[in-house]
């Protein structure tokens, strides 16, 4: 049986928290550190930022999440390759591949240009060089994080909105 609306609200709310946390830390690590902050500010900086960047990313997760289909298109990509759920982690990291990179290419371009351009007053020039020193990085730390945070999260809002999992093994 297909998860309901609510389950999928709550299941986008909870898989974001950890995402848009790794995500935002790995970014902020990496534009503080290239920043020749002195080394008594590094840390307040880092976790400053990274709390600025969590809630932004939170949000741009959230509507990411409500308003792109990207589950259906990792089910799609997964499937296409002939995998099924039944197949576990080949399966899981297959889905991934597709959601984790629309959810990092939207995050990864708003918050390099917000934390750049915006708050930092860099040049639009200089934002290609800023989003390309941390979208690899970010990736592979949203893949590894959502890879097995968002099972978790999923089962956390069918328990929490009373909406059974399928019992075929082959469902979605």
């Amino acid at each position: 049986m297909p998860m309901q609306t609510k389950t999928r609200l709550v299941k986008i709310l909870l898989t974001n928290i950890m995402i848009a946390f790794a995500i935002s830390a790995v970014a902020s690590y990496i534009a503080i550190g290239q920043a020749d902050v002195p080394a008594e500010a590094f840390w307040p900086a880092v976790i400053g930022s990274t709390l600025k960047n969590t809630v932004i990313a939170y949000i741009v997760s959230f509507l990411v999440g409500w308003f792109i289909p990207c589950e259906k298109w990792g089910f799609d990509f997964a499937t296409g390759r002939g995998l099924k759920p039944s197949d576990g982690l080949k399966f899981a990291a297959a889905l991934n591949v597709v959601v984790n990179t629309i959810y990092v290419a939207f995050n990864s371009v708003i918050l390099t240009y917000l934390n750049a351009c915006v708050f930092n007053g860099a040049p639009i020039a200089a934002f290609p060089a800023a989003w390309a020193s941390s979208v690899v990085q970010c990736w592979i730390v949203g893949f590894v994080v959502s890879l097995f945070w968002a099972p978790a999260c999923e089962k956390w809002a069918r328990q929490i909105c009373h909406d059974p999992a399928p019992q075929a093994p082959d469902m979605h």
